[in-house]
């Protein structure tokens, strides 16, 4: 019994001696200059090439957890113990290094955390050895923060560049539109006048107002005044307008005249752009007989349309009047074929092409009635 008292006395005295670094080790966090050293001590300890696991006593372990600690992985007591809070720690550090996570306190493991210690007290103790003085870190730190300075200074000239294109574009546009909403809106206000001067020309003041006074004169009715539709009357106007810019001196202005009549389509115009045609040049030529063509189309198409529907008349005068204004018609073609012959003869090549096809043209659409053939008492009732 003596030797186990013995025996467990000896025991609790090296357990209370294994305690004590740790009430150290605790008070250590405190004092800069002790951890320094001793981590520079702890580096310069050769690594143990054993692995370090969970239940492992060591010293090592004790050297790993204060390591660990100075770090920032490890937050419990050094105690030399490896339990299950320093394989957390170990594998936390070997999670951020990229190693295998497993726990375990290997040659590698320890190769990384004490080159992480040393450059951490490289970075601890730079500002220390630079120079004792306070303003050397402010004085290190300017030219650090310089170009910062200019790369922002740099970014917000650029965006303030940009705001600036943006807006003068912006503007340009605008004063552009406003430029075209003024024209629409002068277009709009002359129309209105010549509309309005039209309706003044043709409705004239009542003669009784001026002559006799006492007499109450009734209101015109209102459809006299304002007539359903004006773009009629504009249409005219602007066809009398072109029909006066055929005497114009100005051959652009002539040969646009010539070219807006073609297309309004008015049979007004024929004379006036068939006289035109005695002092043309070429170019004006060409463009009266464009317009001629143009205007003889439009004016063509309702002739047809009324023809057609008088020959489905249910009345037989109405359709035998219908066959003789189409015959007259044709008695016109019939005599324009008589001048494409005479063109055949033309010492221009091209021209006699044109005329050949022109008379296949026409020798097709007189075949039908040919083949046809009526008898001869009604061509001679066509002719009475």
């Amino acid at each position: 019994m003596r030797l186990c008292r013995s025996s467990i006395l000896i025991f609790t005295c090296f357990s209370c001696v294994g305690f004590y670094p740790n009430r150290a080790s605790t008070a250590t966090p405190k004092l800069a200059p002790e951890i320094l050293e001793l981590a520079q001590a702890s580096s310069t300890v050769p690594a143990s090439p054993s692995v370090l696991r969970y239940g492992s006593r060591k010293s090592d372990v004790q050297r790993l957890q204060t390591q660990l600690k100075q770090l920032g992985y490890y937050s419990g007591l050094i105690d030399g113990q490896y339990n299950a809070t320093t394989e957390i720690a170990v594998a936390k550090f070997q999670k951020v290094k990229g190693l295998k996570v497993d726990g375990l306190a290997g040659l590698t493991t320890r190769e990384k955390l004490q080159a992480a210690l040393a450059a951490k007290n490289q970075i601890v103790t730079s500002p220390i050895i630079a120079s004792p003085i306070v303003t050397s870190p402010v004085s290190t730190s300017k030219p650090t923060t310089t170009p910062k300075a200019t790369e922002k200074g740099f970014v917000w000239w650029l965006i303030f560049a940009i705001g600036i294109l943006g807006s003068l574009g912006a503007l340009v546009y605008l004063l552009r539109w406003f430029r075209q909403v003024k024209q629409v809106q002068s277009e709009i206000s002359s129309t209105k006048s010549l509309t309005e001067a039209n309706k003044i020309t043709m409705i004239p003041p009542p003669p009784e107002v001026v002559t006799n006074p006492k007499i109450a004169t009734p209101p015109l009715p209102s459809q006299l005044l304002l007539p359903e539709k004006t773009s009629r009357l504009a249409k005219l106007n602007i066809v009398d307008e072109l029909i006066q810019d055929l005497r114009s001196p100005d051959p652009k202005k002539r040969r646009k005249a010539i070219w807006d009549l073609g297309q309004q389509g008015d049979s007004r115009a024929i004379q006036p752009i068939v006289d035109l045609m005695i002092d043309a040049d070429s170019q004006e030529s060409s463009l009266i007989l464009a317009a001629l063509t143009e205007i003889g189309i439009r004016t063509l198409k309702p002739m047809n349309r009324a023809l057609a529907i008088s020959i489905q008349d249910e009345s037989p005068q109405v359709r035998q009047n219908a066959i003789r204004d189409l015959t007259r018609v044709y008695d016109m073609m019939g005599q324009m074929t008589q001048m494409l012959r005479h063109a055949l003869d033309d010492p221009d090549a091209e021209v006699q092409a044109t005329a050949r096809y022109a008379l296949t043209q026409m020798n097709r659409m007189r075949g039908l009635p040919e083949q046809q053939g009526l008898p001869e008492d009604s061509h001679k009732d066509l002719q009475e």
